[in-house]
Protein backbone atom coordinates (compact mmCIF):
# COMPACT_ATOMS: atom_id res chain seq x y z
CA UNK A 1 0.00 0.00 0.00
CA UNK A 2 3.34 2.49 0.55
CA UNK A 3 4.72 1.79 -2.67
CA UNK A 4 1.22 2.59 -4.30
CA UNK A 5 1.74 6.16 -2.48
CA UNK A 6 4.85 6.74 -3.03
CA UNK A 7 4.76 6.05 -7.01
CA UNK A 8 1.49 8.62 -7.17
CA UNK A 9 3.24 11.22 -5.30
CA UNK A 10 6.60 10.48 -7.83
CA UNK A 11 4.01 10.98 -10.94
CA UNK A 12 2.62 14.48 -9.44
CA UNK A 13 6.19 15.44 -8.82
CA UNK A 14 7.35 14.31 -12.42
CA UNK A 15 4.44 16.14 -13.87
CA UNK A 16 5.00 19.37 -11.95
CA UNK A 17 8.71 18.92 -13.04
CA UNK A 18 7.19 19.04 -16.63
CA UNK A 19 4.96 21.92 -16.02
CA UNK A 20 7.51 23.91 -14.96
CA UNK A 21 9.76 22.96 -17.82
CA UNK A 22 7.00 24.31 -20.02
CA UNK A 23 6.16 26.70 -18.44
CA UNK A 24 9.91 28.21 -19.00
CA UNK A 25 10.55 27.38 -22.79
CA UNK A 26 6.84 28.91 -23.28
CA UNK A 27 6.34 32.49 -21.27
CA UNK A 28 9.67 33.68 -22.74
CA UNK A 29 8.43 32.89 -26.75
CA UNK A 30 5.02 34.38 -25.94
CA UNK A 31 6.90 37.51 -24.94
CA UNK A 32 8.86 37.81 -27.47
CA UNK A 33 5.98 37.29 -30.24
CA UNK A 34 3.62 39.74 -28.13
CA UNK A 35 6.32 42.22 -28.93
CA UNK A 36 6.51 41.65 -32.42
CA UNK A 37 3.06 42.09 -32.74
CA UNK A 38 3.18 45.40 -30.88
CA UNK A 39 5.71 46.74 -33.51
CA UNK A 40 4.09 45.20 -36.67
CA UNK A 41 0.78 47.19 -35.01
CA UNK A 42 2.77 50.19 -34.76
CA UNK A 43 4.47 50.49 -38.06
CA UNK A 44 0.93 49.81 -39.56
CA UNK A 45 -0.61 52.50 -38.14
CA UNK A 46 1.87 54.17 -38.85
CA UNK A 47 1.87 53.75 -43.05
CA UNK A 48 -2.04 53.84 -42.71
CA UNK A 49 -1.83 57.43 -41.35
CA UNK A 50 1.07 58.66 -43.24
CA UNK A 51 -1.42 57.05 -46.41
CA UNK A 52 -4.38 58.53 -45.87
CA UNK A 53 -2.23 62.39 -45.38
CA UNK A 54 -1.27 61.13 -48.79
CA UNK A 55 -3.79 59.99 -50.28
CA UNK A 56 -5.74 63.92 -48.68
CA UNK A 57 -2.43 65.25 -50.65
CA UNK A 58 -2.79 63.93 -54.15
CA UNK A 59 -6.78 65.12 -53.86
CA UNK A 60 -5.60 68.52 -52.92
CA UNK A 61 -3.22 68.61 -56.16
CA UNK A 62 -5.58 66.86 -58.00
CA UNK A 63 -8.12 69.78 -57.37
CA UNK A 64 -5.87 72.86 -57.94
CA UNK A 65 -4.41 76.06 -56.06
CA UNK A 66 -7.71 76.92 -53.51
CA UNK A 67 -8.27 73.15 -52.46
CA UNK A 68 -9.04 72.22 -49.07
CA UNK A 69 -8.74 68.25 -47.47
CA UNK A 70 -9.38 67.86 -44.12
CA UNK A 71 -8.95 64.17 -43.08
CA UNK A 72 -8.69 62.22 -39.67
CA UNK A 73 -5.94 60.14 -38.51
CA UNK A 74 -4.50 58.05 -36.05
CA UNK A 75 -0.61 58.75 -35.12
CA UNK A 76 0.49 55.18 -33.04
CA UNK A 77 3.51 57.33 -30.83
CA UNK A 78 5.00 60.88 -30.64
CA UNK A 79 7.08 61.11 -33.64
CA UNK A 80 7.33 63.59 -36.46
CA UNK A 81 6.18 64.17 -39.77
CA UNK A 82 8.58 66.25 -42.46
CA UNK A 83 8.57 66.28 -46.44
CA UNK A 84 12.65 65.80 -47.91
CA UNK A 85 13.03 66.90 -50.92
CA UNK A 86 13.58 63.83 -52.70
CA UNK A 87 9.79 63.56 -53.19
CA UNK A 88 8.99 61.81 -49.90
CA UNK A 89 6.57 62.76 -46.88
CA UNK A 90 8.30 60.46 -43.90
CA UNK A 91 6.74 60.09 -40.54
CA UNK A 92 9.66 59.01 -37.76
CA UNK A 93 8.81 55.71 -35.43
CA UNK A 94 10.80 55.11 -32.60
CA UNK A 95 12.30 52.07 -31.04
CA UNK A 96 11.08 49.61 -34.08
CA UNK A 97 13.39 46.66 -34.15
CA UNK A 98 12.70 45.59 -38.15
CA UNK A 99 14.20 42.20 -37.16
CA UNK A 100 13.22 40.18 -33.68
CA UNK A 101 16.29 37.95 -34.16
CA UNK A 102 18.21 41.45 -34.16
CA UNK A 103 16.41 44.11 -32.10
CA UNK A 104 19.14 46.59 -32.61
CA UNK A 105 18.53 47.08 -36.34
CA UNK A 106 15.71 50.37 -36.02
CA UNK A 107 12.94 50.73 -38.69
CA UNK A 108 12.95 54.77 -38.01
CA UNK A 109 10.77 55.83 -40.80
CA UNK A 110 7.69 54.92 -42.77
CA UNK A 111 7.70 57.20 -45.78
CA UNK A 112 5.71 57.67 -49.00
CA UNK A 113 6.48 59.05 -51.98
CA UNK A 114 4.46 62.55 -52.95
CA UNK A 115 5.81 64.45 -56.32
CA UNK A 116 4.87 67.71 -55.15
CA UNK A 117 6.35 70.16 -52.62
CA UNK A 118 4.75 69.51 -49.19
CA UNK A 119 5.26 71.69 -46.12
CA UNK A 120 4.27 70.38 -43.09
CA UNK A 121 3.20 72.43 -40.10
CA UNK A 122 1.86 70.87 -36.45
CA UNK A 123 3.58 68.58 -33.60
CA UNK A 124 2.78 64.67 -34.09
CA UNK A 125 1.69 63.65 -30.89
CA UNK A 126 0.15 59.50 -30.08
CA UNK A 127 -4.06 59.57 -30.88
CA UNK A 128 -5.99 61.04 -33.11
CA UNK A 129 -5.54 64.06 -35.28
CA UNK A 130 -7.32 66.08 -37.86
CA UNK A 131 -5.01 66.90 -40.62
CA UNK A 132 -6.01 70.18 -42.87
CA UNK A 133 -4.61 69.72 -46.29
CA UNK A 134 -4.43 72.60 -48.39
CA UNK A 135 -3.10 74.24 -51.71
CA UNK A 136 -3.51 78.20 -50.91
CA UNK A 137 -3.80 80.20 -54.82
CA UNK A 138 -0.31 81.50 -55.57
CA UNK A 139 1.32 79.15 -52.92
CA UNK A 140 4.00 76.84 -54.97
CA UNK A 141 3.71 74.15 -52.01
CA UNK A 142 0.48 71.95 -50.42
CA UNK A 143 0.45 72.91 -46.10
CA UNK A 144 -0.31 69.77 -44.05
CA UNK A 145 -1.45 71.20 -40.93
CA UNK A 146 -1.68 68.75 -37.63
CA UNK A 147 -4.16 69.73 -34.95
CA UNK A 148 -5.65 67.25 -31.89
CA UNK A 149 -8.81 65.93 -32.49
CA UNK A 150 -11.47 66.95 -30.23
Amino acid sequence: MDSRGQASAEYIFLILIFLIVLALVTVPLAGRTINATQNVSVTSDAKTALSTIVNGVNVVYSNGPGAKRTVNVYFPQDSSLFYDDDGTLNLGLRDIPVNASNPDVKKDTVYLDVPYEVQVDGTVTKGWHDVEITWDVGSTYILVSIKPSP
